[in-house]
């Protein structure tokens, strides 16, 4: 990746935690000069420690000139709506607010009424691949609502993103991280499910959860199971549910009720 032009060489991110300081870590070793905030001590003398750079505690510390970008890294939809409207009043129209907390959809939809009119461009930017993918700059990205523009594209490519997924409506960049995830949680879920059944079937632990890592039930999930962050999995998959009513399930007993289900599956990729 190539590092990114003087026209995006500041940024901010608000919100050290694992995803916000890795975002951080990866703009600052592509030189962008990037300003950390957060309101926990130990993160901004973190964040500080590891780039010289200066982290304030609160947005109206950020210096307009050095938020060209913003990174919105904070962890609730409530976090994210207050640090919106605080940078409304603090930035101009050359300033775009990249949203990458996971939104509650409704909230994500509303996005545009909350845009102030000669304020920063506000684009929903929701993210897969966490705390690694962030760091090695091959995150995928969704890139969500009317304000995006082709330069969002070419930075985020050149910083932090192997693949970006343009969305031109706000909230369905939310929806489809939600099913994403949910997708992850059935994994997740899957994987453990096989593994209290090996235990219940007398089978080699170690072994079969090896298997059940390499084989073709494998999943990203399956190898990251051990460090997963369980309520945060809960969480985005109760938004969805919220938002599209009770998720699926499906009894595997049942020798009749998985063929028709991939089946309809595969008619609608065919369709799309």
């Amino acid at each position: 990746m190539t590092e990114p032009t003087d026209r995006t060489s500041a940024a901010a991110v608000v919100g050290l935690g694992d995803l916000g300081i890795s975002i951080a870590r990866r703009l600052h070793e592509v030189g962008v000069t990037v300003t950390g905030i957060d309101g926990a001590a130990e993160r901004r003398r973190m964040w500080e420690d590891e780039s010289g750079l200066r982290a304030p505690t609160s947005t109206a510390d950020i210096d307009a000139a050095g938020a060209a970008r913003v990174f919105i890294c904070v962890r609730t939809t409530e976090q994210a709506a207050a640090v919106i409207d605080d940078l409304d009043r603090l930035l101009g129209r050359d300033s775009v607010l990249y949203v990458v907390t996971t939104l509650a959809v409704d909230f994500a939809r509303g996005l545009g009424e909350r845009a102030a009119v000669d304020g920063p461009r506000l684009v929903e930017l929701p993210v897969s691949g966490g705390r690694g993918g962030a760091e090695r700059g091959e995150l995928v990205v969704m890139t969500g609502g009317p304000a995006v523009l082709p330069e969002d594209a070419v930075f985020l490519q050149r910083t932090l993103a192997s693949l970006v997924l343009p969305m031109p409506r706000y909230g369905d960049a939310t929806l489809a991280k939600l099913l994403n995830n949910a997708l992850a949680a059935y994994n997740a879920l899957a994987f453990g499910s096989a593994v209290e059944l090996a235990a219940v079937a007398g089978l080699d632990l170690p072994a079969t959860a090896e298997l059940l890592r390499r084989g073709s039930g494998g999943s990203w999930m399956a190898d990251a199971f051990a460090g997963l962050v369980d309520d945060l999995l809960a969480k985005d998959a109760a938004l969805l549910a919220a938002e599209l009513g009770p998720l699926p399930t499906i009894d595997l007993g049942n020798p009749d009720a998985l063929p028709p289900a991939l089946a309809r599956a595969r008619s609608l990729l065919d369709e799309g």
